[in-house]
C-alpha cells in the first residue's frame, strides 16, 4: 500500500508542475479512488491513475499509468500495475503511424510480469467538435513469465494488436469513453475494454465511473479468464 500512495503523490506533483506552464503542448488527467469498509468486512481499496500528453506539430505521445490494490480482512487481494506509451505520426490528414509498448505487473493474475511492444498504422475514423474515434492494427511481440516460486514459464509470441478508442463528448459536462484492444498471438490472446464516463463537477474537477474487463485466453492453472472492476475515481485535468 505504501508503494501506491507514493506513486499517487508523486503523479499529483507531476501534474501540477506540467499545468503551471500554462499555454504548452502537455494534458492529461490524474486520478485517485479510495473506498474502504468496517464491520463484517474490512476493505480497503486505493486506485491511482494518470495519462499525460504531449503533442505538437504532426507528432503525439500519449503516457498511461494504472495502479490498483486492495486488502481484505488484513490480506492483499489485488495489487497491479500498468505502463504504457504511444507514439504517434500523423502523415495525412486521418491516418497516422503509431508505435506502442506497455509493461504490466499483476501478481494475482497468475504472471510475474507481461512486456508487449507494437507498431502499425491508424486512422481517424470520425471526426467532430464533440466526437473522435481512431483505429489502429499492426504487428507486434509479447513476453510474459508465469509467477511461479522455483521459476515461472516464459512465454514470447509474435502478435498482431487491433485498439479503438471512441470518445464521444455528450454534453458541456459529460464525456462518454470507449477503449478496446486486442492482443492476438499463437501462444495467447488478450483483450481489454475499459468504459467510462466523466462528469465534471467544477473546473478541472471531474468525477469518472469507469467498467474495465480483462480477458486472457489462456491463463495458468486456477485462474480466471477475465478480471472485471468497475472504479469510481476523482479526476483532477489540465
Amino acid at each position: 500500500m505504501p508503494r501506491l500512495i507514493h506513486f499517487a503523490l508523486l503523479m499529483a506533483l507531476c501534474t501540477s508542475a506540467v499545468a503551471q506552464e500554462g499555454d504548452s503542448p502537455w494534458s492529461g488527467d490524474a486520478e485517485l479512488g479510495f473506498v474502504a469498509s468496517e464491520g463484517n468486512t474490512d476493505a480497503k481499496s486505493i486506485t491511482a491513475n494518470g495519462s499525460l500528453i504531449w503533442e505538437e506539430g504532426n507528432w503525439k505521445n500519449d503516457s498511461q499509468m494504472q495502479t490498483l490494490n486492495t486488502e481484505s480482512e488484513g490480506v492483499r487481494s489485488a495489487e497491479r500495475y500498468f505502463v504504457s506509451n504511444r507514439l504517434a505520426y500523423t502523415f495525412s490528414p486521418h491516418n497516422y503511424l503509431f508505435n506502442y509498448i506497455a509493461w504490466e505487473d499483476d501478481r494475482f493474475s497468475g504472471y510475474k510480469y507481461r512486456a508487449t511492444i507494437a507498431f502499425g498504422y491508424g486512422r481517424r475514423i470520425i471526426e467532430q467538435p464533440d466526437m473522435l474515434w481512431d483505429a489502429e492494427i499492426g504487428p507486434g511481440y509479447r513476453k510474459a513469465e508465469e509467477l511461479s516460486e522455483t521459476g515461472g514459464a516464459t512465454e514470447e509470441d509474435g502478435i498482431l494488436r487491433a485498439a479503438s478508442n471512441f470518445r464521444w463528448k455528450i454534453s458541456p459536462t459529460a464525456t462518454f469513453e470507449q477503449k478496446l484492444s486486442v492482443d492476438h498471438g499463437a501462444e495467447n490472446t488478450v483483450s481489454k475494454s475499459t468504459t467510462s464516463i466523466k462528469t465534471t463537477v467544477k473546473g478541472g474537477v471531474a468525477l469518472k465511473v469507469s467498467y474495465m474487463v480483462h480477458y486472457t485466453d489462456n491463463v495458468p492453472q486456477d485462474k480466471v479468464h477475465a478480471d472485471k472492476q468497475t472504479t469510481v475515481t476523482l479526476v483532477y485535468s489540465f
